[in-house]
């Protein structure tokens, strides 16, 4: 219990610091720190935590901002499913692997929303700078990645479960 609420905090504080502090924009374009968030609990503890976390803090972000509620927690729950479904499958220990990890699920799940938007016809703005908004996007993620990867992998380490064995 106290675990889920250590994970809940860590969505609800990235939340906060996203409509807050990462609100401000760089050629229009502000960084996405919840995803970066989702896809790092996705790696760490798989599509389970991935999926509950994004769709939680997709949801919450959401709910603080004017969009049409529910986007982005699906964009998110779909993307944190998916790099928790992949990660059994990466056996490198490399400190590439969560930045190209957050790379490439910023790729999808901006994209992702962009395409639901327009979708829905909540488009506005061309394709083209949709585009536009998905690269930079996922490059400020990819920025943001060696700062908020090793904080959330410290979290993860604190409070996973310890395997009891018995005779």
């Amino acid at each position: 219990m106290r675990r889920t609420g250590i994970f809940a905090l860590a969505i609800v504080s990235a939340v906060l610091l996203q409509t807050t502090l990462f609100a401000r924009t760089l050629f229009g374009v502000a960084p996405d720190l919840v995803l970066v968030v989702v896809i790092s609990f996705a790696l760490l503890e798989g599509p389970l935590a991935g999926a509950t976390s994004g769709f939680f803090g997709g949801l919450l972000r959401d709910l603080l901002v004017t969009v049409p509620k529910g986007l982005t927690g699906l964009s998110y729950l779909l993307v944190g499913y998916a790099v928790g479904r992949i990660r059994p499958y990466v056996q490198s220990m490399s400190v590439f692997v969560p930045i190209a990890a957050i790379f490439l699920g910023s790729l999808a799940g901006t994209g992702l929303y962009e395409i639901l938007q327009g979708l829905l016809g909540q488009q506005t703005v061309s394709w083209s700078t949709g585009a536009r908004v998905v690269v930079l996007t996922a490059l400020y993620n990819t920025l943001l990645a060696p700062l908020v990867y090793p904080v959330i992998r410290r979290i993860v380490g604190l409070y996973q479960n310890e395997k009891v064995y018995r005779w």
